[in-house]
Parts: C-alpha cells; structure tokens; sequence
C-alpha cells in the first residue's frame, strides 16, 4: 500500500486549503526561513514588495508613516502579500511584536511554481480580496487591539514593590470574563531556559487565551527576553524614592514597544499623598496613558487592569453653561451605583465638571463650588468694555486658579482631557498637560463673552464647544472601552420666545435702561444666551452616529425655561438628573459586558 501523501507545514495555515500536496511542497522547497527579533522591522515602508512571507511563528504590527497602526499580522498569516501583487512598493512597515519567523518567497519562485499550480493564485486572490474588504474596518478599531503579553519593568533606578506583580494578576481576574486564564511569571517561576522554549510557551497560554503578566525585573538577558516578546509594556514608577531618568532596560523597551501601547503607573503609598511631578516621570518615556495608583487602594490596581483590558469606563461631558450640573446628578447616580470612572473629560462647562470630579471633588463640594462662583462672586455678571470682550474676565480667572488650582492635569488623581478651539491652528485643542484651571478657563472662553485663552505656546484658545461640544470621538483615540456619553436636554425640543424681532432696543434707550437698571420689557435673548445656546446646538444635535458599539448616549432631563447661566437651579438640575439616571439607565449598564445587557 502507498504511503500517504505528507502535507508540507505551509498545509496547516488556513489560507492555503484546497492548495494540492504538491504545489505546497514546491512553496515550502522554495522558501527561506527568517528570524525577526522582537522590534526590528521585517519591511519597511516604501522597500520593492519583491518577495512574500508567512508567519511561522510569532505576530507583527503594521505601521503607516511610523505612527498610525492598521493591523496586526499573527502565526499562520501572510505579509504584504497586496503589495507583493501590486508590483509596487510597500506601503507600511511591518515590525515584530515578539521574537517571530518567517518563510520568505520570492517573486520569482512564487510565480514559476504558481505557473505549474494555478490554485496558488486563486488561494492567495481570496486573502487579498479578503484583506481589501475589511481594511477600512479594521483601520478604526485596531488601536483599540487589547495586549494579550504585557511586560512589567521597574521605571528608572527603582524596583517592583513586592508583591506587586501578585496583585496586578489578582486585578486582571477580577475584570476579565469568567473562565480566562491570567497567568502571572517571574524569572523565578519560568522554566523557560532559552528563547525557543519561551516562545512555544508564550504560544500554548496565547492559545488558551490567556492574558500573560511578566515581570521583566533581574538580569539584562531575562528582561530583553521579555521585552521583545510583549504587546505592551508597563513601566512602574515610584515618584519620591527613585530617580525619574529612565533606566537601560526601559530604554530597549520603548524601542521595539509602541508608544500606543505603553503605560505608565505612578505609585504613591497612600491615597490621601499629595500627587505633584508626573511630568518628570512622562515626558521621557512617551506614553500613551498614565494612571497613579495608591498602593493602599485595591480599587487602582483595579482601574489600571481595566485599561488594560479595554474595559476602562469613560465619561464624555457635553457643554451648556449652568446646565452642565444635570453632569453632577450622572456621576452621583454612577457612584451610588457603583459604576467606576476611570477617564473624564468634557468640552466648555463640561470640562469644568470633570475636571472637578478629576481632582478628587466631591458632587456636592463641586456644587458648592459652582454656587461660589457664578453666585456669590458673580464671576459671569462682570461687564466690560467691548473691545476683547463683552464681560471682564478677572474674578472669573480669579475663582478658577483658586478653585481648581495650577497643579498640572497629569497629577490629578483621575484621567482627564478637555477640549477648547484654537483660532491659531483652526482645530480642536486637547488638553492632556498643563494647569488645570487653564484648561477650564480655555474650554468655557465663549466667543465674544469671555476673551479668548492665550497659551504658553501663544494659541489663541475659546470655548471648545465651537468646534465639539461632545468630544467621544478624542475620548475613542485615549482608551477603548464603554463610555457614558452626557448630552444637555431633549434633542427634540424647540427654544422659543414671545419676543419679536422689534423688540430690539435701540442703544439710547438700552443704556438708558442699563443705567436705571430697568428690567427687560420683552424676553428677547441676549447675546450670552444665543452665544450659549449656540455651543449647546451640537451637543442636543448628538445621535448614536457619533458612539461607539459600547457607548450609552445620555441625554438627562433639564428644568423647564432653565437658561446657561441660572446657575441658582444648579442643585434642583443635578438631583433631577440623578434620580433619572438611577432609574433609566444605572438598571441597564451591566460591566461585565462591557455596558451591553
């Protein structure tokens, strides 16, 4: 009897079925195995396409223009194959996420054997038909890929505390579906005595679909290892006991691990220690995010396994003057509720909000401190000349450094972004960096009401509700994961008023009211209330276009005839709010789904 026909290792991988014995045996005959290490680039962008690959073993990202991630290419998958024929040249680089290798074809051996074997052509017309089809698809969700192996290191000359690693897998389990190993892995622990047998390993939890921590702490040969096998990297920092320069190790990290997927974790030992000087510890390792955790504080350890995961919960606060405290009674609701909040950010009063919340405030000190400014000192009652504005900014700049303090937004406690307009680069400003009140100031600058914010850099700053007075979209390229998105009122609801058109007063008899003090005989709007209403038109204008599968787009109730600046009805607004949120939406979040019930 004749033996059966052995099917080349090229037969296993799913893109060549229905390729006969023999044409895969030619192929892989054909073929030269390559190794890739960990970070270096298999091609690069703009290289002749001049020969074809497939992944043996390990899994690669692919970059355009050395920034923007478009795919991930695992084991078992080809490489650059539309460019390859195309004929041109290759239009990304492809780099190692882990020590990988590859089978190498040329052009010309693919083609002489395909000539004698037409079913390669059709099996790799439908990977290219295939890739073409969901290449637009992909490009939007693909920065949102969740890391699988995530490398643990020591920032700067400082160590893990002990026992670190323990709870960072402790965190993972409490987040991740039921059913999914998380594995944790020391030096001590692996017994991995060489490259290979990592990878196989790394190959069998990957296979159970396991999320893999490594502490990559002990020796330069340990930690490279680790390092080019990983799909991000977490550096952890101790502010305070250890110095900020980055350490060699952290520095060959970043070099084959993207800025996208590096965090950085501040530790402090308490929750209640002050948190000052992220930047020292930010600004040289680039990145994407940083969280700080209280080492006290089982909840933090929580947070940052949400993250990673892409699980963290965001919270999106749209513009709208005094009506932003319907904000308030949401996070109320979400906290008697136990929802967590991991990012804030907003746009104009929006922003105010968060980052109150952001600092560690409280809903009702943050109310309080609403009715501090807009109230007692009467921050926005405040006329001026009209030369840069209609109102005089001073008290208002006043109560927000007071109020909202100069720390920097990378040592607030909570994640935070706002959004403000810049007239100089006629685009949206995200504020990540700088002086807290500064962002507020510059998110809530109303065109013509209040002067615009200049900055350090000279960018003329005003309200960021002028261009996104919703910003779920910057909240989408910060973290993946659920968000609450608050819109300000019924998108249906029409503003009217019984005042027409000539009931605009003359400028003789305005000043002559304004100097008597004489009430408005007709309720014509003023311009703070059209400069107002006109920001919030985008946010009641918001739909579920704009929202991401896992988004829940909120939209609580508003006092009737309520106007932007009736900050008086603030505290009324914010419990309405509250107890519409903890009726109609807290009962459909359900977390373990990722918001979807």
């Amino acid at each position: 009897m004749a033996e059966p026909t052995k099917i080349p290792d090229l037969g296993r991988k799913a893109l060549f079925q229905g390729v006969s014995p023999e044409a895969l045996g030619a192929l892989q005959d054909a073929s030269v195995m390559k190794q890739i290490a960990g970070g270096e680039a298999l091609v690069r962008q703009g290289d002749d396409a001049d020969a074809l690959y497939f992944v043996e073993s390990g899994r690669f990202r692919v970059v355009v223009n050395k920034a923007r991630i478009v795919a991930h290419i695992e084991t078992g998958e080809a490489v650059g194959e539309l460019a390859f024929f195309a004929g041109g040249k290759r239009t990304a680089d492809v780099i190692a996420t882990r020590d990988s290798m590859v089978r190498k074809v040329s052009r010309q051996a693919f083609d002489e054997i395909a000539l004698r074997h037409p079913e390669l052509y059709a099996a790799m017309l439908k990977l290219v038909s295939e890739r073409l089809a969901v290449a637009t698809a992909r490009t939007s969700s693909i920065t949102s890929n969740n890391p699988r192996v995530i490398a643990l290191l020591p920032a700067g000359n400082g160590a893990l505390p002990d026992g670190f690693l323990m709870r960072m897998a402790e965190a993972f389990e409490a987040v991740v579906a039921a059913g999914t190993p998380v594995v944790p892995l020391d030096r001590g622990t692996s017994e991995a005595a060489d490259s290979g047998e990592y990878q196989s390993w790394l190959a069998e939890q990957e296979a159970k679909g396991a999320y893999v921590l490594i502490d990559g702490s002990g020796p330069e040969d340990w930690g490279q290892m680790v390092c080019r096998n990983a799909d991000a990297l977490v550096m952890v920092a101790r502010p305070g006991q250890a110095d900020p320069e980055p350490n060699a190790m952290e520095i060959s990290a970043m070099r084959s691990i993207a800025e996208p997927q590096r965090t950085l974790l501040l530790l402090r030992k308490s929750s209640d220690k002050s948190i000052s000087r992220s930047s020292e510890w930010i600004d040289p390792r680039g990145p994407k995010l940083h969280h700080h955790v209280a080492l006290d504080n089982d909840a933090d350890f929580t947070k940052v396994a949400r993250f990673l995961t892409g699980r963290a919960v965001g919270v999106v606060l749209a513009g709208g003057g005094a009506l932003g405290c319907a904000h308030l009674g949401v996070i109320k609701a979400l906290r008697q509720a136990d929802i967590p909040i991991d990012f804030i950010g907003g746009a104009s009063a929006g922003a105010a909000m968060g980052g109150a919340i952001a600092r560690g405030m409280t809903v009702d000190e943050t109310l309080d401190q609403m009715e501090a400014m807009f109230i007692h000192a009467k921050a926005m009652k405040r006329l001026t000349l009209p030369i840069y504005s209609l109102l005089d900014p001073t008290v208002f700049d006043s109560e927000l450094r007071t109020r909202y303090g100069t720390r920097d937004i990378a040592d607030q406690p909570i994640n935070f972004f706002g959004v403000s307009t810049n007239l100089s680069t006629n685009g949206l400003h995200i504020h990540r960096r700088g002086p807290l009140w500064e962002c507020v100031r510059a998110s809530g600058s109303l065109p013509t009401i209040l002067p615009p914010f200049i900055d350090k850099d000279g960018n003329i700053l005003v309200d960021g509700g002028v261009l996104d007075n919703v910003p779920v979209k910057v909240m989408h390229g910060l973290k993946s994961g659920p968000n609450i998105v608050v819109s300000l009122g019924d998108p249906h609801e029409i503003w009217r008023t019984k005042a027409l058109y000539g009931d605009i007063r003359g400028r003789w008899r305005l000043l002559r009211d304004v100097i008597f003090r004489r009430k408005r005989d007709a309720e014509f709007p003023s311009i703070v209330e059209i400069m107002s209403r006109s920001m919030v038109v985008a946010s009641r204008m918001a739909s579920k276009e704009m929202l991401g599968e896992q988004d829940i787009l909120v939209n609580p109730p508003i006092i009737p005839n309520m106007q932007i600046l009736d900050w008086h009805l603030g505290r009324e607004l914010a419990e309405m709010a509250a107890e519409y949120i903890s009726e109609h939406v807290v009962p459909t979040i359900d977390l373990d789904s990722n918001f979807t019930k």
